[in-house]
């Protein structure tokens, strides 16, 4: 009787591969070969679940971003006044920095395919929903510390221009930020943000 394979289970095999290639060699590393090789799968099981190494890369970029939205829904983003500190803020921003190495990896996949949508245009539209999900989660973790309504645009794109460009420097090397500098300098920047309220 011939095996029963569980879809579900063969994603999660392959994508988790995929993570994996995309964090040590980046996205050109991600040839179906090469994730067979590193899930165990043989190519056609590969190509049978993903009909195109597009189809894979957006597809691990998607799963890092329902990771990292999982994560958030421990924090209140309602959006309501009053409803953070600067604590707590700093503790649901965090979900999407690279502080550990999970959450590091998941950047480095995210960075990838940020890098690959440059010039392959099939990537934009997932590459435009994620930028929006970021700046709508800053916004309203701002408004939940009660930035005013005129000021939130423009606060918010400047903690998450930190934000990004810390991403960058940790998950490319090309600095020596460490998780506690990360942290100090989102805190400084949402009491600048917040005229200084109470954390």
């Amino acid at each position: 009787m011939p095996k029963v394979v569980d879809p579900d289970q063969r994603r999660t095999q392959i994508l988790d591969a995929a993570l994996r290639l995309v964090d040590t060699r980046g996205h050109d590393g991600l040839s179906f070969r090469n994730v067979a090789t590193e899930s165990g799968l043989n190519i056609g099981s590969i190509r049978h679940t993903y009909p195109t190494q597009h189809d894979l890369l957006a597809d691990a970029a998607v799963h890092v971003g329902r990771q990292m939205d999982e994560r958030l829904t421990r924090h209140d983003l309602s959006g309501d006044p009053g409803t953070h500190t600067i604590s707590s803020a700093v503790d649901a921003l965090s979900e999407l920095l690279p502080l550990d190495d999970d959450r590091r990896r998941e950047n480095v996949v995210l960075g990838e395919f940020m890098l690959a949508s440059r010039t392959q245009a099939v990537f934009h539209k997932i590459t435009d929903e994620m930028s929006r999900s970021m700046e709508s989660v800053v916004s309203q973790v701002l408004a939940g510390l009660s930035v005013p309504a005129d000021e939130l645009p423009r606060r918010a794109a400047t903690v998450k221009s930190l934000m990004v460009g810390m991403t960058f420097d940790v998950t490319t090397g090309h600095g020596d930020l460490h998780p506690d500098g990360m942290l100090s300098l989102l805190i400084d920047t949402l009491r600048d943000t917040t005229h200084g309220h109470p954390s």
